[in-house]
């Protein structure tokens, strides 16, 4: 990790200390540039959309109206990290049928209201409290209760982010969590939308998944092609990053601080140390945090030599000596993204689960050579890699005595072969729980490429053979293939397993991210940018993002298996 490098520079003359200060000066202006086009082409996309939203119906200026006022009595300010408050039955007060601002509003996201993290670079604790079924991807109408619990809680001097009304995608009746302010541990604002008759019934989800745009207390945020690309361009920029400190940090493990003066080290870890604070300040944490768990937690960076070391599990994870407890009884299995290996997919989010009391699994499954150090894995046939999967479930169930296991997983690994393996394989009696982080539940339409290729019988046909003949996965995420429909043919969800998925509106290769939300019972449906007005992440380095691990934690927490002895804590990670 870059915080363990600590450079030993008093003995080396006042010219080595100069030409480093340049050094790290064309780095930050390097960098800074990478971040100021991503943020350039989000703003630009909403600005030209801003008149457009303007125009919403009165009941609409209304509700948004209301969050304003809501909003404003949020008091903002430095604070040390608070102990959750204890449940109350005392009815909260409704204050918000509200809009929250959409993610153009440019309000820049600081540090999440929450998240157990441990790491050289950076860390948040939350107060972990039950978290809502909620649908941020579209409007529903619904009812709800006030809240019974304290919801989140911040342990950085960053200004924090108001989170928008929660609404249920099922007729049921649920609470909401409540936000505490940063500016008094005392203080609380409880968002709250207003009581409204529940949807009669809804259809199947289509191409727009449209059965969930209900009018109503949240606004979708419509999927843009703008957005889009902001998202490709912070993925890029957290793929380089992550690269430069990788390369910085094995130059300066290789040659020490003794070799050559100590130069070569100087210079590597004035690199390695600014890839990693530009890393943090592109999916929204703080450049540096102190560390205060037992596991780091490199926020912002991808372990790219994971690609290298394909069946080594990232910290955290696959640990002997760390078992199930009686306060998290069910583990973990992290699933990651097509074609990303476990190493490189949960380098961030093995160690904050890891550090919040869970015992964490990760492997490799769909590889479709018989090499295991291949670089590249989860490209093969899903159903195969379902059988994969079921393989894994029962070594960890013999392993750990539990009765059932949480499934968390990335795109691929959150959506198509989860489900496979629940509604396919009947493995619903095993899984207590899915979250899937950007998942390619219904597919992708890739911006309307995958439509046009398909809709080509030439190109239909090649598109079909060269996937089927080297990533059968990737045809099988694609919206209208044969494999979407055995999988959510006959409903999308299963009794009994709670369901979350976690998505970002600038998302760039699970699109439009609308597809990305489930319909059923037990179902959270999250926007990150509902939460976090202005918050810009692509769908690789929602991975990474504190936002992303604190939502996470949240939906654990709502889970009473996971959870059993009700015991809130906040466990840095």
């Amino acid at each position: 990790m870059y915080a363990s490098l600590v450079c030993r520079s008093g003995s080396r003359p006042p010219t080595l200390q100069v030409w480093a200060r340049l050094a790290l000066a064309a780095l930050v202006l390097a960098f800074s540039l990478s971040i100021a086009l991503s943020t350039g082409l989000a703003r630009a996309d909403d600005d030209a959309s801003a008149v457009g939203e303007s125009h919403q119906s009165g009941a609409t200026t209304s509700q948004q109206s209301d969050s304003a006022d809501s909003a404003s009595d949020v008091s903002v300010g430095p604070t040390e990290p608070t102990e959750p408050t204890e449940p109350t039955d005392q009815t909260e007060q409704t204050v918000a049928d509200a809009d929250p601002p959409d993610a153009g509003d440019d309000v820049p996201p600081s540090h999440p209201p929450g998240a157990p993290v441990a790491e050289d670079s950076g860390g948040i604790v939350p107060d972990v409290s039950p978290v809502p079924d909620e649908v941020d991807l579209e409007e529903t109408p619904v009812t709800t209760q006030p809240a019974d619990g304290s919801g989140l809680a911040t342990g950085s001097d960053r200004p924090a982010l108001v989170p928008s009304a929660v609404v249920e995608s099922g007729p049921t009746v649920t609470p909401v969590p409540r936000l505490r302010s940063v500016g008094s541990p005392d203080e609380t604002a409880d968002l709250t939308p207003i009581d409204q008759p529940a949807p009669a019934d809804a259809t199947p989800p289509d191409a727009a998944r449209a059965d969930i745009a209900h009018p109503g207390t949240t606004p979708v945020i419509e999927p843009r092609l703008g957005r889009q690309l902001a998202g490709g361009v912070s993925d890029v920029g957290t793929i380089v990053v992550s690269v430069v400190h990788a390369v910085a940090t094995a130059v300066a493990q290789a040659f020490g601080p003794d070799s050559f003066l100590g130069v070569p080290y100087l210079l590597a870890t004035v690199i390695a140390n600014t890839a990693a604070a530009v890393g943090r300040n592109l999916v929204g944490a703080s450049p540096t945090e102190p560390t205060t768990g037992q596991v780091a937690v490199p926020y912002g960076l991808l372990d790219g030599l994971a690609f290298f070391n394909p069946t080594k599990p990232p910290a955290g994870a696959n640990d002997p000596s760390v078992g199930v407890t009686a306060e998290h009884p069910l583990p973990v299995i992290l699933l990651n993204s097509t074609v990303i290996t476990q190493g490189a997919n949960w380098s961030v989010g093995a160690p904050v689960l890891a550090n919040a009391g869970y015992k964490v699994y990760t492997f490799n499954y769909g590889n479709v050579t018989t090499n295991p150090h291949a670089p590249f894995q989860s490209i093969g046939d899903i159903r195969k890699s379902g059988l994969e999967l079921a393989a894994q479930i029962d070594r960890v169930l013999a392993e750990t005595g539990a009765p059932q296991v949480i499934l968390i997983g990335h795109s691929q690994g959150g959506g198509a072969l989860p489900s496979y393996y629940i509604n396919n394989l009947g493995g619903a009696d095993k899984v207590s729980q899915l979250i899937g982080i950007g998942p390619g539940h219904h597919g992708t339409n890739f911006n309307g490429l995958v439509s046009l290729v398909l809709s080509l019988p030439v190109l239909r046909q090649l598109y079909i053979g060269l996937s089927e003949a080297f990533a059968p996965a990737i045809y099988q995420q694609s919206v209208g293939s044969p494999f979407l429909d055995e999988v959510y043919g006959n409903g999308d969800t299963r009794p009994g397993v709670l369901y979350t998925t976690i998505s970002t509106a600038y998302d760039e290769v699970a699109t439009p991210y609308t597809l990305q939300a489930l319909d059923g019972p037990n179902v959270t449906n999250i926007v990150l940018q509902h939460r976090y007005p202005g918050l810009l992440l692509g769908h690789l380095n929602m991975v990474t993002s504190t936002y992303t691990w604190a939502t996470v934690l949240d939906a654990l927490a709502s889970n009473p298996a996971a959870n059993p002895v009700h015991r809130l804590s906040a466990v840095a990670a």
